[in-house]
C-alpha cells in the first residue's frame, strides 16, 4: 500500500498520512494550513528498525477516513561515513 506524507507549511510540526497523493482530502488544521509533499512510503518496504505492525493504528485510520493527522519532527539520518563504529570487544 502506498501511503503519501505531507507537512503543513505554516507549521513545522504538523503532519499528515494520506491514501490521496494529492493530499485533498486532508483538512486544513489552521486558516493558513498548507499541506505540500514530502514522500510517498510503501508499507510493503518499511525498513529497518520499523515494522508495519508500529503502524497498524494509522492504516486502520487510512482505511477509515483516508487520512491520519499527526505531530513529529523531521529527523535527518547520519551520514553513513558518520555512524558510530561498534566499540571492540576486551
Amino acid at each position: 500500500m502506498l501511503i503519501y506524507l505531507f507537512r503543513d507549511e505554516s507549521e513545522n510540526e504538523n503532519f499528515a498520512f494520506s491514501v490521496d497523493r494529492t493530499g485533498e482530502n486532508i483538512p486544513p488544521i489552521t486558516p493558513h494550513t498548507e499541506w505540500i509533499f514530502l514522500e510517498a512510503i510503501n508499507t510493503l518496504k518499511f525498513v529497518e528498525p520499523w515494522d508495519i505492525g508500529d503502524f497498524r493504528q494509522v492504516l486502520e485510520h487510512l482505511r477509515a477516513d483516508g487520512y491520519y493527522l499527526f505531530q513529529g519532527e523531521i529527523i535527518e539520518p547520519a551520514p553513513l561515513g558518520k555512524r558510530r563504529q561498534p566499540s571492540p570487544e576486551c
